[in-house]
């Protein structure tokens, strides 16, 4: 076009000699390639490291609260409170929709749009079910406390980052995605809850609750018959956790902190070194900043 002025003179549109693409396109394909490495080195170099906190990444991002899970060993887990407490993973279920316009098209097309919670939550806004879709918050604890009638149970001990926190001990393994002890649970909560549709059963500790107090009979139960409500713990255990005699836990991190003191000793000694070479590294630049400064006011000098 007549008067077009080209950015750099229309130099993005030359075409290469070898596949006669224009170097605009490389860019893009460049670019690409950049954001791809960029999201790898991201996620698993950096975000991989953090793993341990990914529980509390999804606790906030679900706005609830977290939980840290005990074994029978003490080993600590940092879960959100969904994967702790909820029985069902209701977004693994394949639901058919909530409508049943336009030949089922209509269903299908909200499935892709709208949160899956909106299935299970009569309450839930549109718009936000639209924002917690491409968000991909995770509703679980709404719809398991919406299913109970409001009856949950969270006593937050601790709070990291903001986000309460609950401690659990889980020491037969309900809590693990794929154990027997779970996959029981799962089975034997969704014939409970089909059996009785007013009563319904969605958190682990409603399901501890109802087989201590006897309303679930579990000697009658073929199903259950993997699941531990109780765990004895020996004395040796607790000795070995709680000792009488305190003396050699107070000195024990004494010792292995200077243990790890002496293992270090050669890189802390050329690491004690970095703010020094730093700081002349940036003296040494200013006196070059300064002189070159200098050197150019005596040339404009001479020169006027």
């Amino acid at each position: 076009m007549a008067g077009t002025t080209l950015f750099l003179g229309g130099i993005f549109n030359v075409v290469d000699p070898f596949i006669f693409v224009q170097i605009y396109i490389w860019l893009w394909v460049l670019i690409t390639f950049i954001a791809i490495c960029m999201w790898v080195l991201f996620r698993y170099g950096v975000w991989e490291k953090y793993k341990v906190l990914w529980g509390l990444y999804y606790a906030f991002k679900a706005e609830s609260n977290a939980a840290f899970i005990f074994n029978l060993a003490l080993k600590a887990e940092l879960f959100s409170e969904a994967q702790a407490k909820c029985i069902f993973n209701y977004a693994s279920y394949k639901y058919e929709g909530f409508s049943k316009a336009w030949w089922g098209l209509q269903g299908w097309v909200e499935r892709r749009i709208f949160n899956y919670a909106t299935v299970y939550l009569d309450d839930l806004d549109p718009l936000k079910a639209l924002v917690y879709k491409f968000g991909k918050r995770n509703m679980d604890v709404e719809i398991a406390k919406q299913m109970q009638a409001g009856e949950w149970e969270e006593s937050p001990s601790v709070s990291i980052g903001g986000s309460d926190t609950d401690i659990i001990l889980d020491a037969d393994r309900w809590t693990v995605r794929g154990s027997p002890q779970n996959k029981a649970i799962v089975a034997y909560c969704e014939a409970w809850n089909d059996t009785y549709p007013e009563d319904q059963i969605h958190s682990f500790m409603k399901f501890q609750k109802y087989l201590l107090n006897g309303k679930i009979d579990q000697a009658s139960t073929p199903s259950l018959a993997c699941i531990h409500p109780q765990v004895l713990v020996s004395w040796t255990r607790i000795d070995e956790t709680f000792p009488i005699d305190i003396e050699d836990n107070e000195q024990g991190g004494a010792r292995r902190q200077q243990a790890a003191d002496e293992e270090n000793a050669d890189a802390n000694q050329f690491n004690k070194w970095i703010p020094t070479v730093l700081l002349g590294g940036l003296a040494f630049a200013f006196i070059i900043v300064v002189i070159r400064f200098i050197a150019f006011l005596v040339t404009n000098h001479s020169a006027g």
